[in-house]
This record gives C-alpha cells, structure tokens and sequence, in this order.
C-alpha cells in the first residue's frame, strides 16, 4: 500500500497545483502565479546541484584517501597531482 501512496499523493497535489494555476491564469492572475512556479523550480534545482556537489567532492576525497593509504601499504610515495597548465588562469 505505501509504494502506492506516495505516487498517488504526488499525482492528487499535481492535480491541486494545477488546477490552482489553470484558475490563476483564467482570473488574470496567471503572471504571477507563473513566476512563482518558475522561481520555486529554480531554487529545489539549486539545492538539489549544491546536494550534488557536496556529494561528489565528498566521494572524491573519500577516493583519494584510500588511493594514497593503498600506496602507502606498498610503502610508496602517491604520485604528485598534476600543476596547472600555463595559459589555465581561471580557478576551479
């Protein structure tokens, strides 16, 4: 049952939302309402990239650590990280 409900609650508050803004657009109001929507979209889409990149530079480090513990097992020196490029003046 609750694999079901949670698709059925996101379809009934789709369903809501746009017969909310259908109504908004009819009244005049639909600018607005649209701008709302557009900006509420772009901020779960921000969130969602900073959620992202917090994530892979956590795998990243997390990798790097066990690449120079495994070299370090083998009593070797990890390999220098490459500096940058002449004409690469932008920072990442």
């Amino acid at each position: 049952m609750l694999p079901i409900a949670a698709p059925l609650g996101r379809l009934v508050l789709t369903a809501a939302a746009s017969a909310g803004l259908i109504k908004a657009v009819s009244d005049g109001r639909g600018t607005a309402a649209l701008r709302r929507l557009a900006v509420g979209g772009t901020k779960v889409g921000i969130r969602t990239s900073r959620a992202a990149e917090t994530g892979v530079e956590r795998l990243r480090l997390g990798a790097g650590d066990i690449v120079a513990q495994a070299y370090d097992e083998m009593g070797e020196q990890p390999p220098v990280p490459p500096t940058p490029q002449a004409g690469h003046d932008h920072q990442h």
